[in-house]
């Protein structure tokens, strides 16, 4: 329990005479009590609660128009705090994990999440995330704040203490349409490693009325040489009374590998070019 002290301080009675700062040898000294202590309750402290752990490659940040992601040079681990009570700062948070001590990593333009610009972690709490060694000793694997303290449960801890699967990740679509046909998008992702793990990807779309625009954040845990098939509807180059004009999509990865671009052309611009 927080408990804030109030000292009440007796002064110092000094009888008989002499040079200031120093007593005869006849001196007697007023004996000075203990200090009066009150202790005034201020409540209980913060209740912080675990909502959501993940460990990643790699996190989404959003930049002035668009998004990408930020690899990790080992490993995330992302956690989302929820805070009741009084506030708790994020440079409170410390995490233990291998014999060594972390802080919450610092993300100018914070993260992004479900489609929000700038997820920072606030009063009411957010996102931690600690930048970690790819693995490492999981025993002392430990979360702490001020009152407070959380363990990672098992499945964390286990993908803690493993290395960080590898993953092949394709962007498909047709590449010319007509009016008024609309694209399909489609994202594939397998795990070509030998541990279960999760992939993190951000898509940006240029065009046709736009210069830069986030299409979605997408990440998801997968067994190894399971794969995933993520569809999105896409733009149509065809927009209102205007001339059609190409629609081109970025995918970007933890791994650089797996970046991609796609492009879908009007067909009557495809034709225009071919003649």
């Amino acid at each position: 329990m927080y408990r804030r002290r109030v000292l009440a301080l007796c002064g110092l009675a000094i009888t008989g005479a002499g040079c200031q700062g120093e007593a005869a040898d006849t001196e007697t000294m007023t004996p000075v009590p203990s200090p009066a202590v009150s202790e005034t309750d201020t409540g209980p402290p913060p209740a912080v609660t675990i909502t959501d752990a993940a460990v990643m490659p790699g996190v989404v940040v959003p930049g002035t128009d668009s998004i990408t992601v930020q690899s990790a040079d080992g490993q995330f681990l992302v956690l989302t705090a929820a805070i009741r009570g009084s506030e708790v700062d994020r440079a409170a948070f410390s995490l233990r994990f291998d014999g060594a001590t972390y802080s919450p990593e610092t993300f100018r333009n914070g993260l992004y999440r479900d489609g929000e610009w700038g997820r920072q972690f606030t009063e009411t709490g957010g996102p931690l995330v600690f930048a970690l060694p790819e693995t490492g000793s999981v025993s002392d694997a430990q979360l702490s704040w001020p009152g407070g303290k959380w363990t990672p449960p098992e499945a964390v801890r286990d993908r803690l203490n493993a290395p960080l699967p590898s993953f092949d990740v394709t962007l498909d679509g047709p590449e010319r349409v007509t009016e008024p046909a609309k694209p399909t998008l489609e994202i594939t992702v397998t795990n070509t490693g030998d541990t279960t793990g999760r992939y993190v990807i951000a898509l940006n779309r240029t065009g046709p009325r736009v210069a830069y625009a986030p299409v979605g954040r997408f990440d998801g845990e997968l067994k190894p040489g399971e794969t995933a098939v993520i569809t999105r509807d896409g733009k149509t180059p065809y927009v209102d009374d205007t001339e059609p004009r190409e629609v081109i999509y970025r995918l970007r990865a933890a791994e650089d590998h797996n970046d991609a671009t796609h492009r879908i052309k009007p067909v009557d611009e495809e034709t225009a070019t071919e003649s």
